[in-house]
């Protein structure tokens, strides 16, 4: 899935607010963040818009992890498999944002 929208001018404020949240460890793995051992912590647009800060769109990720996921996660889509334990509130805040008529971004990943 190509990455669409422009980073807003308060992302470094809202990845660094991701981090924090996390623990500056990844949501995936569970690896802390550490550089020097190749696990630098990134935040990931799941939707793939840039300009999508919702919490649910933007997990902590270190960069393996990050990397291992770009490309393959679609919101939109049913998986028909229950999803790995990491996802699951980041599809469930998805899915609410449906319900609440918060789906401008969301809707954008069908185009």
């Amino acid at each position: 899935m190509k990455g669409t929208g422009e980073y807003t001018d308060d992302w470094p404020d809202i990845a660094r607010q991701r981090k924090e949240e996390a623990g500056w460890k990844c949501v995936r793995c569970g690896h802390l963040h550490d550089p020097e051992h190749g696990y630098t912590l990134t935040v990931h647009h799941l939707d793939g818009d840039k300009s999508n800060n919702a919490w649910w769109n933007t997990p902590a990720l270190c960069q393996r992890c990050h990397l291992a996921i770009q490309g393959k996660v679609f919101m939109p889509q049913f998986y028909m498999f229950e999803h790995s334990g990491w996802i699951k509130p980041y599809v469930e805040g998805y899915y609410a944002s449906l319900k609440q008529g918060d789906n401008e971004h969301a809707c954008q990943a069908y185009q």
